[in-house]
């Protein structure tokens, strides 16, 4: 029977709320398309028990709520440190944890991790070895070790949680420090045993990788590893439970008893009603390589994926994607699906490019590929879409466009988005990484995409942009990468690169004294660029400025949350404050998030209309580009282009308008008619372009100004 909001709120006012049994039945909401109520109610059960401060269980709560949500590491740090704000203690193991996690469930593993850190508990570490935790030191987030061979060790809390691994009593290093007397016994009299024992604690391994366990920690010598292992051979062999490989360094595995897969275990597996556990039937069905499927197999199979792909419809399209991989993978259509228009709706999506990032790695390959086989519009999407993939998924994106034939239009897509300088940092960084592949597309300008590096740096992203555009730095800053790009560039190219590297926002003081070394390091010559900034004069501020329609749009969105947005808010909130008891909890909170939000929004707008002008640009030189001028550029093949730079909110790509702040504009700056720059061209043959002619703003283009 489905949990009912009476029931909720007798559990809640409890002396001890049943929180995992909650969450079980909110699960089942979930599986019933009840989600939003779901949401909701966990959302109170949450607040509930952050004010009875039973902690743990508000985190396991809000965990559950998080990936339900797919809300961001960030945004899940943030709300965890109010969960636990009465204990600053237990908030210093939040940053650690989240600092270095690629998901959300990675993130809440570290957490758990390390709060279950204590006194006197058995670890391990692989460099290290085995050790007993000595201090745990939330307030300089460090953990201390009592090392067996090394002795002691301090380790931080980020490392930690990815290096350091808590033994429970069945490990066999536990077993050795809790009881020496009978491990010693087991090691003599029963070496079989203590084989099972490791691979109970390690999961398979090699004979050659158990030795390398072994000694010398546990065993002398190899001597000693021979007499052990041949007498742990002989009882292994009786085992039927074991599988002794052949080879030295094939896995060494216990067997599990095999289920009996027959009507019995498809009906309990037609029965489920949970996605996931849906998901943990169909991998065992694969794992079990049935030759044939009995048409009870199959009709359970097809129902349970229609069961998916009807539950993803509503709001969980990566459902439906797993189970149209599945539905592939094991030849099993979902009963009553059009698979084909399935394929065609996801890969129209305007959140495509999230929803590949949210399927696990195993999946977004076999997805990706699925969607050409069932979608006519897969090329074409994934093609316009391209700079909105991040790092993983696009890499399997281009490659998926190479296997199916379109690698042409692939190159000259990204051709263009090099010439326009409107990479994203995940296009940019396969550029770098597949240099020979790009050099065959034309992409062989290693001196501007070096610039383009430095552009893209010097931006602000977040999400998976932010880590790509975090190893682009690391690809610049890299000496063997520095020495390549050098070696590409002219001298006028070198000493340009030096002083945007000079010039740049994107380096601290310190980071750049790096950098700047680095480079020449390898150029000793280019230092005289890094002295003559130092000893220049500062730069004059340049005002900063609009187009009054880019203004006018900008005071609108401000007036509208002003004048509509904040006071609907407002009501929203004093609703909330009479609904009374424990259910204005939720409600009012949404509500007042919302009015902070709205309030830094609001804020941030009139800062920007206080410092940016509006301006019809009228008066402007157009002797040379700059704002307020239409640049013409003439290719090496014949063709040209015409961008007209405005101020520093506008940009329209029919219109051929770009801000002064782009790369490109940047790159055109000074320039006058026949004067030749390094940009990319269009076939990317050459990295040279003339400026045709620089001319004053068309009629066209001050009527768009005007609005």
């Amino acid at each position: 029977m489905a949990l009912t909001e009476e029931q909720l709120l007798a559990h809640l006012e409890t002396e001890t709320i049943p929180c995992d049994d909650l969450l079980d039945q909110l699960d089942a909401l979930c599986a019933d398309g009840k989600e939003v109520r779901a949401l909701e109610w966990a959302e109170l059960l949450k607040d509930t028990l952050i004010d009875r401060k039973l902690l743990d269980e508000a985190i396991t709560t809000y965990e559950w709520l998080a990936l339900k949500k797919g809300t961001s590491p960030a945004i899940a740090q943030k709300e965890l440190l109010h969960i636990l704000s009465a204990s600053r203690k237990e908030q210093k193991f939040i940053e650690p944890a989240f600092e270095k996690a690629s998901s959300i469930e990675e993130a809440f593993l570290r957490l758990k991790h390390l709060r279950s850190m204590k006194k006197g508990m058995l670890c391990y570490n692989k460099t290290w070895g085995f050790g007993i935790v000595d201090r745990v030191d939330p307030f300089y987030q460090k953990v201390e070790i009592a090392f067996e061979r090394k002795g002691d060790h301090e380790f931080a809390f980020t490392y930690a949680a990815d290096a350091l691994d808590v033994l429970t009593d069945e490990h066999l290093l536990a077993i050795r420090h809790n009881t020496p007397d009978e491990f010693a016994r087991l090691l003599k009299e029963d070496p079989a045993e203590i084989i099972r024992i490791t691979l109970r604690s390690y999961g398979p391994l090699s004979i050659q990788l158990i030795q390398e366990h072994f000694v010398p920690d546990l065993l002398a010598d190899e001597a000693a590893w021979k007499t052990f292992w041949a007498a742990a051979r002989r009882g292994l062999k009786s085992d039927p439970l074991f599988e002794i490989p052949t080879k030295r360094n094939e896995p060494l595995r216990m067997r599990r008893k095999a289920k009996t897969y027959g009507e019995e275990w498809f009906a309990r597996f037609k029965a489920r009603r949970d996605v996931t556990a849906v998901f943990q039937g169909l991998e065992e069905i694969q794992a079990q390589k049935f030759k044939t499927l009995e048409p009870y197999m199959t009709d359970a199979i097809a129902d349970r994926l229609a069961f998916v792909v009807k539950g993803g419809a509503l709001n969980k399209p990566e459902w439906t994607a797993q189970a149209l991989v599945y539905a592939e993978q094991i030849g099993v259509e979902p009963n009553g699906i059009d698979s084909a228009a399935e394929l065609t709706r996801l890969a129209e999506r305007n959140d495509l490019p999230a929803l590949l990032e949210t399927l696990p790695a195993k999946f977004m390959q076999a997805f990706i590929n699925r969607l050409f086989d069932g979608s006519g519009t897969a090329r074409s999407f994934l093609l316009r879409r391209l700079g909105e993939f991040g790092t993983t998924a696009l890499n399997e994106t281009i490659e998926a466009l190479i296997r199916n034939g379109a690698e042409e239009e692939l190159s000259q897509q990204v051709l263009a988005a090099i010439r326009r300088r409107s990479c994203s940092p995940a296009l940019l960084l396969w550029i770098l990484r597949n240099s020979e592949r790009a050099a065959k597309w034309g992409i062989d300008n290693t001196g501007d995409l070096a610039i383009q590096t430095i552009e893209m740096i010097e931006q602000e992203h977040g999400g998976g942009a932010l880590r790509a555009q975090n190893q682009l730095r690391e690809h610049l800053e890299n000496a063997g990468h520095l020495k390549t790009i050098l070696a590409a560039m002219s001298d006028s190219g070198k000493r340009d690169f030096m002083r945007r590297i000079s010039e740049s926002p994107a380096w601290g003081k310190l980071d750049r004294q790096s950098l700047q070394a680095k480079v020449i390091k390898l150029c000793p010559a280019l230092h005289d660029v890094v002295l003559k900034k130092v000893n220049s004069a500062p730069a004059e501020k340049k005002p900063r400025i609009t187009s009054k329609r880019s203004y006018q749009a900008r005071k609108d969105q401000f007036e509208h949350i002003v004048k509509k947005e904040i006071p609907e808010n407002s009501k929203e909130i004093e609703l909330a404050r009479s609904y009374g008891d424990l259910r204005e909890n939720s409600e009012f909170k949404y509500a007042k998030e919302r009015q902070r939000l709205l309030g830094l929004q609001a804020e941030e707008l009139q800062t920007a209309l206080d410092t940016v002008k509006p301006t019809d640009f009228t008066g402007f030189p157009f002797d040379v580009a700059g704002t307020a001028t239409g640049v013409e550029l003439e290719y090496t093949d014949g063709t040209r282009e015409t961008y007209y730079i405005l101020g520093e909110w506008d940009q329209d790509e029919t219109e051929h308008i770009i801000s002064c702040d782009a790369g490109m504009a940047k790159a055109l700056k000074g320039a006058k008619a026949g004067d030749r720059i390094q940009v990319p061209t269009s076939s990317g043959i050459s990295t040279e372009i003339t400026v045709a002619a620089v001319n004053p703003l068309p009629s066209h283009i001050k009527a768009w100004i005007n609005g």
